[in-house]
């Protein structure tokens, strides 16, 4: 799926935003958004946390992205790589979920940039930013249509990312990362801040177990965010399936090409390319003669 860049965008004014947005310290003059602006009135929870995660991390990303959909609530994220790009596919993977309900009340998933809509960053992304698009969801910028990502656009982004929800889930997050801003800035506004305990030896547990430490509420899944919100729970149906890693399953143990893989997943390019390189990273996968050969999985590991 491709991201059209010069599709007309909606120009919200500040008296269009919803009341939360508009009652934050320093809300948008403006913003602009591809998709749905009638999302961004539905109850919302932000999940964020570090671009070079944990093979667990984005799994925890994952479930939790998908799980507030299959509840109704929707999942708003910065459409980064590793925990906001994970939230954002959980999200998506429960698109189907709600379909019952009416289309006001049906949960989407919303991505807020540094960049202009025209410009999206990172470009690896835009595949990503039009199955959002098209699943109901919105993309949304406070950033001329061509602007370009700027390391100060960022931290101001962030208050959008919070000022949209009920709270913030912080997954994965080292003592200096960028997603600890959220969180401050998600205090500042009244939101709730959450965050997800990892391994005390991991770098990336840092910054998450530092906030509970400070009265984050501790969460480890989807039902434990709606009791930190007050909100209601609703047993999901345990036979639906796991969602399977395509993108892994496509890769054999002898050598696979790119577009073999591609061919078989059905996935955009960019996406298919991404989670190569993070399986990479993972150890699960390795290149080998013009393509990928699967390695042996660590003891215990997993990539569902």
């Amino acid at each position: 799926m491709q991201w059209q860049q010069g599709k007309p965008d909606i120009t919200l004014s500040r008296g269009d935003l919803p009341l939360a947005l508009r009652s934050i310290p320093d809300p948008p003059r403006r913003l602009y958004c591809r998709g749905d602006p009638a999302a961004l009135e539905r109850p919302a929870v932000a999940i964020v946390g570090s671009r070079r995660c944990t093979r667990q991390g984005r799994e925890t990303a994952f479930a939790l992205g998908r799980g507030l959909m299959s509840q109704g609530v929707s999942v708003v994220s910065g459409l980064a790589y590793g925990i906001d790009a994970a939230a954002h596919r959980g999200a998506l993977a429960a698109c189907g979920d709600g379909s019952a309900l009416p289309a006001p009340q049906r949960p989407a998933t919303i991505a807020v940039l540094g960049s202009g809509l025209g410009n999206i960053y990172p470009r690896a992304h835009a595949g990503l930013a039009a199955e959002i698009v098209a699943a109901g969801g919105a993309v949304l910028s406070e950033h001329e249509h061509d602007e370009g990502p700027r390391k100060h656009h960022f931290p101001a982004r962030n208050r959008i990312v919070s000022g949209l929800c009920l709270g913030v889930v912080i997954v994965e997050a080292s003592d200096k990362s960028g997603s600890l801003i959220t969180a401050r800035l998600a205090l500042e506004q009244g939101r709730d801040v959450m965050a997800v305990p990892s391994l005390v030896s991991s770098p990336l547990s840092a910054g998450c177990h530092r906030l509970i430490r400070q009265g984050a509420a501790l969460v480890e899944q989807t039902e434990h965010v709606l009791e930190a919100l007050g909100l209601e729970w609703s047993q999901p149906d345990t036979t639906t399936a796991e969602p399977t890693d395509v993108v892994f399953d496509a890769v054999g143990a002898t050598v696979t090409t790119a577009d073999e893989i591609i061919a078989a997943t059905g996935l955009p390019v960019e996406g298919v390319l991404e989670r190569l390189m993070e399986l990479e990273i993972d150890g699960l996968v390795g290149t080998h003669g013009g393509g990928y050969v699967r390695l042996p999985a660590p003891a215990g590991g997993s990539v569902r």
